[in-house]
């Protein structure tokens, strides 16, 4: 995820917003302006994430029209880990810039985090639009999945999986060493398939789609792990 330099932002407001009209002496950039954002910066510095926070609400105060102050704001709240702050922020900024990639991935992380499934597609789905990146289709479809619309998560890793990007594309999962297993994207939409069948009750059809995960990428933890809870007799369970 890009990062957002205030003071950047700073300067783009420019002095024709004319919300503060102190002007340093011998600059051009008004001076509560300049005061909030040595505010800001000393915070980051000292690691005070709130003092931080509140320099970005005071400029925003004195420029609400500027998306980029929203993006810093919703990029704050997402770091700390209040994925909802985050969501909200960044669709405050898409109010002001549709077309904010940077804000669209932050909604849709935040909803996602927060388990908004349905707001969070629809961010997601932005998001691959303007960049056509199967990771995020990869998103896309295991949300689709959890939420039961199989037609369109089974669409969704079609495309995934006919793209040769999903060979090179890797994703780490858990395993027994905790060191993560690294999985290409396209044996991972496969798994998903997998998934669906397991959830839409066709167990057999299921089994034979984990095999087949397991013959792409022979000692798939996860995979195993599955497959064995497929075929663990009932009176185990």
């Amino acid at each position: 995820m890009k990062k957002i330099f205030l003071l950047l932002a700073v300067i783009s407001v420019g002095y024709a917003n004319g919300q503060s009209q102190e002007i340093a002496k011998g600059d051009s950039i008004p001076w509560e302006l300049r005061k909030q954002s040595f505010i800001y910066n000393s915070a980051k510095l000292f690691n005070d994430p709130l003092v931080a926070r509140m320099a970005l609400y005071n400029l925003l105060a004195e420029n609400p029209a500027n998306p980029a102050l929203y993006d810093s704001l919703a990029l704050s709240y997402l770091q700390y880990n209040q994925s909802a702050s985050a969501a909200l922020v960044a669709q405050q900024s898409l109010q002001i810039n549709p077309q904010n990639q940077f804000a669209i991935e932050v909604a849709a992380t935040g909803f996602d985090n927060i388990g908004v499934k349905d707001k969070a597609i629809t961010n997601y789905e932005k998001l691959h639009l303007a960049t056509g990146d199967v990771n995020v289709l990869y998103k896309i479809s295991f949300l689709q999945m959890e939420l039961s619309r199989f037609t369109e998560a089974n669409t969704s890793l079609d495309i995934i999986i006919g793209d040769p990007d999903s060979e090179t594309s890797t994703i780490r999962f858990p395993n027994t060493e905790g060191t993560g297993q690294e999985v290409s994207l396209k044996v991972a939409a496969h798994r998903v398939k997998a998934m669906i069948l397991m959830e839409q009750g066709d167990i057999e059809g299921a089994k034979a789609k984990f095999l087949e995960v397991l013959e792409m990428k022979p000692g798939f933890e996860i995979v195993q792990q599955q497959l064995r809870e497929l075929t663990k007799p009932k009176e185990e369970e």
